[in-house]
Parts: structure tokens; C-alpha cells; sequence
């Protein structure tokens, strides 16, 4: 399998991405939604593994951004009518601002409110204040991006499914890893 991508399949570099992102994210939200839920001498610590494991996410995505614009992106199927390729790209590009939004929403909010996350005695701060209104603002935006993108995985997940198992295309296998794709 190559590292790059190609015009019928997605490289290995761009699977790893995918994937390992979509594992990061997965748990995030799940686990996101129970943080308050756990017992109060744990929360510090699940807290922070939150944030740093936010800071991780951004930080794939802004490789995933830049390996996604030095790779060319493989074709649709020629059938593929005009409203679906645009509805793909509109889906993928949500996806990328989303991702990209909803740790940097927690990043802030989370200096914002005096609590930046941490390694240790290094903190990953930014160059704001403490401010309560925004550390509210955004943590609800934080909350809000978090549906917008579970809404986008619904959409994204059924997309594959209707081209795997109606149109029985290789749009899906191509992005599985350790696909065989021919």
C-alpha cells in the first residue's frame, strides 16, 4: 500500500489519519458527555485527559489538513450525480471545521476559565485573559459542535453505506485499512 494517495484510493497516511481521528473523536464524545458523571476526585485528572487528548486532535487535523492539500483526493465514481459530489465535499468540509473548532472552543474556554490543560507544570496556554463569559461561550459552542459533528458522522457513515451496499462501488473500501483495493 502506498504512503500517498491515489486517483481510485486513499494512501496509508491519509487512513491513519482517518481512522486514529475518528477513534480520538469517538471516545471524546462519549466520554465528553459523562465527565461530570464521575465521581469528584476523579474529574481533575479526566478533565485534563480530556483537554490534552482535544489538543491531540487538533493537532491531526492541522497534519490532515496539510496532507489532504499535497495529495490528490481519489475520483468519485463517474456516475456519481452533480448534488452527491457536492453534498461530499460540503460534508468534508464541515467535518474539517468542526474537528478543528471543537478543540480550539475547549482550548479556550478552558484558559478562559483558569484552567488550561496540562503536562505536568507545563501548561498549554493561550495569550487571553480570564474572562467567566467567555470561558461560557466557549464551552456552549464547545457542546453545540459536538452534535454538529455526531449529526455529520450520521450523514458521513450512511453516504459509505449507500455507496457500499446499494451502489456497490469502492468509495468505502478504499478508505478501509488494509483494504485490497484493486
Amino acid at each position: 500500500m502506498s504512503l500517498r494517495n491515489t486517483v481510485s484510493t486513499y494512501g496509508s497516511v491519509a487512513k491513519f489519519f482517518h481512522w486514529l481521528i475518528f477513534l480520538l473523536l469517538f471516545f471524546m464524545i462519549v466520554f465528553g458527555f459523562f465527565l461530570e458523571d464521575l465521581p469528584k476526585d476523579y474529574q481533575p485528572v479526566a478533565y485534563n485527559l480530556h483537554k490534552l487528548t482535544g489538543l491531540t486532535i487538533l493537532a491531526l487535523m492541522v497534519l490532515r489538513g496539510f496532507w489532504a492539500l499535497v495529495n490528490p483526493k481519489p475520483a468519485l465514481p463517474a456516475d456519481t450525480l452533480a448534488w452527491q459530489r457536492m453534498a461530499e465535499r460540503i460534508v468534508h468540509f464541515l467535518f474539517y471545521v468542526a474537528v478543528i473548532t471543537m478543540p480550539l472552543a475547549g482550548w479556550i474556554g478552558s484558559v478562559a476559565g483558569g484552567r488550561p490543560p496540562h503536562l505536568g507544570d507545563f501548561k498549554f496556554t493561550l495569550p487571553i485573559e480570564q474572562n467567566k463569559a467567555l470561558a461560557e461561550a466557549a464551552f456552549e459552542l464547545h457542546g453545540i459542535v459536538a452534535i454538529v459533528i455526531i449529526v455529520l458522522f450520521v450523514i458521513h457513515v450512511t453516504a459509505a453505506l449507500y455507496h457500499h451496499y446499494i451502489k456497490r462501488d469502492d468509495v468505502l473500501r478504499r478508505m478501509l485499512p488494509y483494504s485490497g483495493h484493486r
